[in-house]
């Protein structure tokens, strides 16, 4: 049972921090040292989600904080649990999902001396290539701005992974005020603040498109993290460019939309003379943007919260960093404004590849060479 001295300590103020921040669900394994944690949040409102490993709770985390676009909060005990979470920390972190991993850890004096302690390793120093930053919480005191600081990283910029490191003894260190206020406990105020290229560079971007002859525009995950789906909605609608959804951005806009070229995915990249990629990365899964894959003579429009994706791959013509939704807003008024449409024959030439290849699959289907 959870004693009322635990009113008074890091815990209490770990949980009231994440709660001041509208963060009212944890994922994890209980255990030595955070078992007593794992009691005070259920007692405090919040819910705990019990797993059977750590990197499926750490997962579970992770796929929380892309569907509220508010960090996942996943806990782990030390050494063979951090471990356990640490290859779900790092997918998270290379998927740009918003997680914080808060795993329970030796004495700081203790790892530095070797001495020897229970599960002891220097799990703060092992997790930092693993997540956009790790904290290390030695103070009950310094609760509050800990995750603070690991919410507003996670979420800002490029979202991913945080690493909050909290030894045993600052989860039962006691702090006489802290079962009478919220100690350095605040809550964020916008942490993640909208980015908006600058009008040179929609311009450059408007001018590119306007000028295409076989315009195609790539959704990825990004856009679907940023609800984009009216924006780009409206984009395809008014322009007729057709777009290719990557996996993880279906149901932005409908599959059977006239404009969708998804059974036409070949033909459309390879003839494209301008590529609109919205929040996905030029990498293994488009062939990194190279020919024969690609038109040679592809011209790339690339609209990312990270600019360390521009010329990852290809050379990006039109750079245009942000917060995608953002960009869309700005974006897609000056666009329509030139009154720009895709020409209709790019269109029909995307319609009967279309055709011929749903017709294809559906004598494989009709033959039960589909499994």
């Amino acid at each position: 049972m959870v004693g009322d001295s635990l009113n008074k300590t890091g815990a209490n103020l770990l949980i009231k921090a994440l709660q001041k921040n509208n963060i009212n669900r944890m994922y994890g394994i209980v255990g030595i040292p955070v078992t007593d944690l794992a009691r005070l949040a259920e007692l405090r409102g919040m819910k705990y989600y019990g797993f059977r490993r750590e990197d499926s709770a750490v997962n579970a985390a992770a796929a929380t904080g892309y569907l509220t676009q508010k960090p996942g909060v996943a806990l782990t005990v030390s050494a063979p649990g951090f471990l356990n979470g640490l290859t779900a920390l790092a997918q998270a972190t290379k998927n740009y999902f918003p997680l914080i991993m808060i795993s329970g850890s030796s004495e700081r004096h203790i790892i530095n001396l070797s001495q020897g302690d229970y599960e002891g390793l220097d799990q703060y120093n092992a997790a930092k290539p693993f997540c956009k930053k790790a904290y290390r919480v030695d103070r009950a005191e310094d609760m509050g701005l800990a995750v603070a600081r690991a919410i507003r990283t996670a979420v800002s910029g490029r979202p991913g992974g945080v690493y909050l490191d909290i030894p045993a003894g600052t989860i039962v260190q006691e702090d006489d005020a802290a079962d009478q206020s919220n100690l350095g406990v605040y809550k964020l105020v916008d942490p993640a603040p909208k980015q908006v290229p600058n009008n040179e560079a929609i311009s450059r971007a408007v001018d590119l498109i306007k000028n295409a002859k076989k315009p195609l525009i790539i959704l990825g995950k990004g856009a679907a993290y940023d609800r984009t789906e009216k924006q780009v909605q409206q984009l395809v609608a008014e322009t007729n460019i057709p777009f290719l959804p990557m996996s993880m951005a279906k149901g932005l806009i409908p599959d059977d939309s006239p404009h969708s070229a998804a059974a036409a995915r070949s033909l459309s990249l390879r003839n494209a003379d301008v590529v609109i990629v919205i929040g996905a990365r030029l990498n293994w899964m488009l062939s990194y943007g190279d020919a024969p894959q690609f038109n040679l003579q592809a011209k790339f429009v690339q609209l990312d919260i990270d600019a360390t994706q521009f010329d990852s791959s290809q050379p990006i013509s039109a750079p245009l960093q942000g917060g995608l939704k953002s960009i869309l807003d700005k974006l897609v008024p000056v666009l329509l404004a030139t009154g720009y449409q895709a020409p209709e024959a790019w269109l029909e030439q995307i319609a009967q590849d279309t055709k011929k290849n749903d017709k294809k699959f559906a004598q494989r289907i009709a033959n039960g060479k589909v499994a």
